[in-house]
């Protein structure tokens, strides 16, 4: 855990008192809602710690995952701050320990026969579910009987405890597109990770980077993961390509820009996540999506920053906003030496039969800008 510094965030204790409010309630099984980077293993590590501390320590706890990496960071996590009681359990395992409490980590998996099995063998009596994304794109329902919902992404990163984005927009997604922007400028993109659709794909990308002297490694469910991710952390290749091994669980702050394939909204949600956590000396995290995505970043949180690709290019989108004040209250100043006729019945009456255009609508500065939503407004 190096570098890492514990401190409980008033979401948290308000996240983690719901929680155990529901389980004293009577709740047998309930699902903690918080968006990546928001500390979902503190909390559930906290609520094992409270709810140890209330049965005297006669509670057997189980946190389940479904990759080794999950385990291991969390077992480090509770080592150095927590030191509950826990076992870290594969949802694979054939013969998990017995245990009262079983904590699900990324637990939008819950709805597949691996879990079922699992809770049959635990004979847990009550689950806490953990996750960012607790919804399915096979539209299978989670079996959690109430759902607490911590703080959303765009409050987290207006706290600065997420990262800034830039969102950069290609006008389709392709692989040779993709390649030929991020070779033409590498020093801009950084430590980056690359989701496509297919291997094939993945493999192309590689060999254009390479190409170019640019190192890259192709993560798939059978390649040596853990040497491929130990090389891109250690700086030996720039980039990591992959289709959907890593949209969760792989978290690494210092990764300073995410290419993500055109995808719905549970997917570019994960996706996004891997860029957002903060690093030092890291200012913005760039989010790389086509146009065409189903499912804007934007949607997830406002960017600091907007850029398109044009005509071999990157162009502000942001523009300068006193620019654009500026023009909007000389189109106003225009406006407002134009006289309207105004037919009898919106005159009230009065036979008033025309105004000046300044005197119906008033648009002072600060309505200006939250009207055409400039930039940097909140």
């Amino acid at each position: 855990m190096s570098g890492f510094i514990f401190e409980e965030r008033p979401y948290q204790v308000e996240a983690v008192a719901q929680v155990l409010s529901e389980f004293r309630n009577g709740r047998e099984s309930v699902l903690l809602e918080s968006p990546v980077g928001s500390g979902k293993t503190v909390m559930g590590l906290l609520i094992i710690k409270k709810l140890q501390e209330q049965a005297g320590g006669n509670l057997r706890v189980n946190w389940v995952a479904s990759r080794r990496h999950i385990l291991e960071q969390t077992q480090d996590l509770n080592d150095n701050f927590f030191h509950c009681n826990v076992n870290m359990v594969s949802v694979f395992a054939s013969n998990p320990p017995k245990a009262d409490l079983v904590v699900l980590d990324e637990a939008h998996h819950e709805a597949t026969q691996s879990c079922l099995e699992m809770y049959e063998n635990t004979g847990n009596t009550w689950t806490l579910g953990l996750s960012a994304t607790p919804l399915r794109t096979d539209r299978m329902r989670l079996s959690f009987q109430t759902c607490v919902h911590c703080c959303a992404i765009q409050k987290l990163i207006h706290m600065g405890i997420l990262s800034q984005y830039h969102s950069c927009k290609l006008p389709d997604w392709n692989v040779n597109l993709v390649a030929k922007v991020f070779c033409d400028t590498p020093e801009r993109w950084g430590k980056t990770l690359v989701f496509f659709q297919t291997i094939h794909e993945c493999r192309i990308f590689k060999h254009r980077l390479e190409e170019c002297g640019i190192g890259c490694e192709v993560v798939t469910a059978q390649s040596n993961r853990d040497s491929q991710l130990d090389a891109f952390i250690t700086g030996d290749v720039q980039v990591v390509a992959n289709v959907s091994v890593l949209t969760e669980g792989f978290d690494l702050p210092e990764l300073r820009s995410v290419f993500l394939r055109d995808a719905s909204r549970l997917p570019t949600i994960q996706m996004a996540g891997r860029g957002l956590r903060r690093a030092m000396g890291k200012t913005h995290c760039n989010l790389v999506q086509s146009s065409n995505s189903p499912y804007p970043v934007e949607r997830i949180a406002l960017p600091a920053e907007s850029f398109r690709y044009m005509k071999n290019k990157w162009l502000s989108c942001s523009g300068n906003t006193q620019i654009i004040l500026e023009t909007l209250e000389k189109s106003m100043q225009l406006l407002g030496k134009r006289k309207i006729h105004l037919p009898r019945y919106l005159s009230s009456g009065r036979h008033v039969k025309e105004v000046s255009l300044r005197e119906l609508t008033q648009f002072p500065r600060s309505s200006l800008s939250r009207l055409f939503c400039i930039t940097g407004e909140s």
